[in-house]
């Protein structure tokens, strides 16, 4: 009976080895179904907050179409693509079944509303209301991509809990068939709860990382939602400025009508140039695509052909320009706009009094980092008496030498022909060390 008895031992023992086997594999065949479930719902939340980006651009493109852009029907049209691509994988999901839809008519409600938005005056009634309702059908959007996002999560937590409970549950079956006959499967037993374990902790861990991928995703999204409105914020800054130095400009010419004494006349030219030369700043700062770094060449063209037209020059003016700095920022292109704006002011007072033929010279070179250099003057009659520009008595004077210490430069003056100023800024390496 013993002998029959230990005979059917090892075939029971490989009976029940082969049951642990087969049930183990169906454990880890269902967990990697599992995984596989929580990775695909995990792509479906990344592909819906890609939409919040896609829906901010949009936004900001209407404001921009709405100062005089054109790039309206090219987003509309990438917008449209984007919703398309990331919401084609949400079929499955009934609860998700009309998103397409839904953001497809708000799309098409967007588009007609900045159509009429843009067809209205700028600053109308209209205009306005319809640009509200198109914030209103943005945030419409906004709320269905995150209806979209909730829903996917609390079906995947949803379905994640029971297949984990599913799996926990088979388990502890496992483990307590094994309890029973430790004495014959005492191995088997522990590499399976060992198994089991490390399984556990991979599901745990998947879930960490799958709650610390949606958190940092939420704070990329956040920031770049921060930064894209900073951006469009200070734009909006400079244009007002820009907008109230020439309101400033538009009330000291009104003054000037007042005025019939010509020196007096002077003065109020030379403040009407001044605050043009700044506000010349924040318009190409909003019109810049980086707020940090401005056209100089194309300020300094505009600055000199304003003053050619706010003096009048009639004479055959030959512009010896040479500017080799592609950008500056606003901090020292507002200073170095006022000096140069000063000396040419000066040459076109001055320079050229009883001749038909002049020269204007502008030459600036360098960089902010290892210090610029700049010449500008002219080839008039000159100053005849240094001591003028040793002791300034006049505000221009005074203004240069100031607008030069600003700038961290050294001012020189030389004479013949004509009268040539000449600064060289220090480089940031030497700023830093004085300080």
């Amino acid at each position: 009976m013993k002998s029959s008895l230990l005979r059917f031992l090892p075939w029971a023992a490989a009976l029940l080895a082969a049951t642990f086997i087969v049930w183990d594999a169906s454990l880890m065949s269902s967990t990697a179904q599992v995984q596989a479930r929580v990775k695909q719902q995990l792509a479906q939340v990344e592909g819906l907050q890609r939409l919040g980006p896609a829906i901010d651009v949009l936004a900001a493109t209407h404001r921009a179409d709405l100062q005089g852009g054109h790039q309206w029907p090219l987003q509309l049209a990438a917008t449209r693509s984007t919703f398309a691509a990331e919401t084609a994988a949400l079929k499955d999901i009934p609860a998700l079944g009309g998103l397409a839809e839904s953001l497809k008519k708000d799309l098409a409600s967007c588009d007609s509303l900045h159509r009429e938005a843009k067809a209205r005056p700028v600053g109308s009634e209209a205009a306005g209301m319809a640009d509200a309702v198109f914030g209103l059908m943005v945030q419409r959007m906004r709320g269905h991509v995150e209806a979209a996002v909730g829903t996917v999560q609390k079906a995947g937590l949803e379905q994640g809990a029971a297949a984990l409970g599913r799996q926990w549950s088979r388990a502890q079956w496992m483990l307590g068939l094994a309890s029973l006959f430790a004495l014959v499967c005492a191995v088997l037993a522990a590499y399976v709860a060992r198994l089991l374990d490390r399984e556990h902790e991979r599901g745990e861990l998947l879930a960490r990382t799958g709650q610390e991928l949606e958190q940092r995703n939420r704070e990329l999204r956040e920031t770049m939602l921060s930064k894209e409105e900073k951006e469009v914020m200070l734009k909006e800054i400079h244009h007002r400025v820009k907008n109230n130095l020439q309101i400033v400009r538009s009330l000291i010419r009104f003054q000037t009508d007042k005025v019939s004494d010509p020196a007096v006349l002077e003065l109020f030219n030379e403040c009407v140039n001044r605050v043009g030369a700044m506000a010349l700043v924040h318009e190409q700062t909003y019109m810049s695509k980086d707020l940090a770094n401005i056209d100089v060449a194309s300020y300094l063209n505009s600055l000199v052909r304003d003053l050619v037209a706010a003096y009048n020059i009639r004479l055959k003016l030959n512009m010896d320009v040479d500017v080799q700095v592609k950008t500056l920022g606003v901090d020292t292109l507002t200073p170095l706009g006022l000096l140069i704006n000063e000396v040419v002011s000066n040459s076109f007072k001055h320079a050229f009094a009883g001749r038909e033929e002049g020269k204007l010279i502008l030459h600036l070179s360098g960089t902010e980092e290892g210090g610029l250099l700049l010449r500008v003057g002219d080839d008039g009659v000159g100053m005849p008496d240094l001591a003028k520009w040793e002791k300034p008595n006049s505000l221009g004077m005074d203004l240069i030498r100031t607008l030069a210490g600003q700038l961290n430069g050294d001012m020189q003056l030389h004479r013949g022909p004509g009268m040539v100023y000449e600064m060289t800024t220090a480089p940031e390496k030497e700023l830093r060390r004085r300080a």
